[in-house]
């Protein structure tokens, strides 16, 4: 089985084009390839992979979602104010990078040293 079709079987209904899907997998692919120092990805790490995807798919859905709402920033009850803020929104580097340790001990096992 392929990470795709893990990562198809493990998203709910509505899921994103294959484009988009082949972009997120070759950018986790990336990121586990750079963590762990290596050219490939070992077969074995397919579930990792596949999971790791997920959640950024997952996170990702979740922070478009928050997006077009405002946090409320402050509320003073005289007069009734009400100020609302922007929503903070990470970088797709930082998302990676919490994804990556979030999985971290299962990556370092592939993990190769660097001379």
């Amino acid at each position: 089985m392929e990470v795709i079709d893990i990562v198809k079987a493990k998203l709910p209904e509505s899921k994103p084009e294959d484009s988009i899907l082949n972009i997120h997998i070759e950018e986790v692919g990336q990121s586990i390839k750079t963590y762990c120092n290596r050219e490939d990805i070992p077969p074995e790490l397919r579930y990792v992979y596949a999971n790791m995807v997920v959640d950024l798919l997952n996170h990702q859905n979740r922070v478009n979602s928050e997006e077009g709402q405002s946090s409320v920033a402050s509320i003073r009850e005289g007069d009734v104010t009400v100020q609302f803020g922007a929503a903070r929104v990470k970088s797709t580097e930082e998302e990676m990078k919490s994804l990556v340790f979030n999985y971290k001990d299962q990556l370092n096992r592939f993990r190769k040293l660097r001379w």
